[in-house]
């Protein structure tokens, strides 16, 4: 019985120039969410659906409302959740094990580091995102971003099954090590389930301009929606 999954693009957070999402039009049935870093963004949805017939009966899993910062509307089916360090960049290796140790002292997952790449939940990856900077029929173009998630979930049960956060080290390595990993943190939270957070909220999920990590507005949403 195949799976049936969808794939949402939105836009991101934190960079240096203006932001405007893109969907792929060379790949568009990959089942990925992308979300992306910039100074100036604009958030836009674009719904991708992959072939596959939905699951009958299927048991959903339950995402709370009202939660203090936004959802995206799935979450990974247990709280223990494992990582793989794909990328080899040492500052960005950094970013990502603080981004970690920084989630999990919210007690709502358990982020566990594995060596096996093939059992990992999250991946945690480094690439160059400027190939996103050219328009497309007008659609919008990206000059600078620091940071991609991509997730493939299960809208018939609000499952994820794999989700990539990528940085980019050409944009990040001039600067400092704290704001490496709150766009790291930013990524993860992306990862985790967590959507964007207005600008006037207090949030690490703020999608453009930084000023903080992991708030406790972020941790009560986190522990909301992993309660069992």
């Amino acid at each position: 019985m195949r799976r049936f999954l969808v794939a949402l693009l939105v836009a991101g957070m934190v960079g240096i120039s203006d932001y405007h999402v893109l969907a792929d039009a060379d790949a568009p049935s990959q089942p990925f969410q992308s979300s992306f870093f910039s100074q100036d963004s604009s958030d836009s949805n674009d719904f991708q659906f992959s072939n596959g017939g939905q699951r009958p009966n299927a048991e959903r899993l339950r995402i709370p409302e009202n939660t203090p910062t936004p959802l995206e509307g799935f979450r990974w089916k247990k709280r223990n959740i494992t990582i793989y360090m794909e990328t080899a960049d040492p500052k960005l290796k950094w970013a990502f094990r603080d981004a970690v140790k920084k989630w999990n002292k919210t007690k709502a997952v358990h982020i566990r580091w594995t060596k096996n790449e093939d059992e990992a939940n999250i991946i945690a990856a480094d690439g160059d995102l400027a190939r996103n900077n050219t328009g497309n029929n007008g659609v919008g173009y990206t000059t600078s971003e620091l940071g991609s998630t991509r997730t493939e979930y299960d809208p018939t049960t609000n499952t994820l099954h794999k989700a990539t956060s990528t940085l980019d080290p050409n944009q990040l390595d001039y600067t400092n090590k704290e704001f490496r990993s709150e766009v790291a943190q930013h990524e993860l939270g992306h990862a985790l389930g967590l959507a964007h957070a207005p600008e006037y909220e207090h949030s690490v999920m703020i999608p453009r301009n930084i000023k903080n990590g992991i708030t406790k507005n972020d941790a009560k949403t986190l522990r909301m929606l992993y309660r069992e």
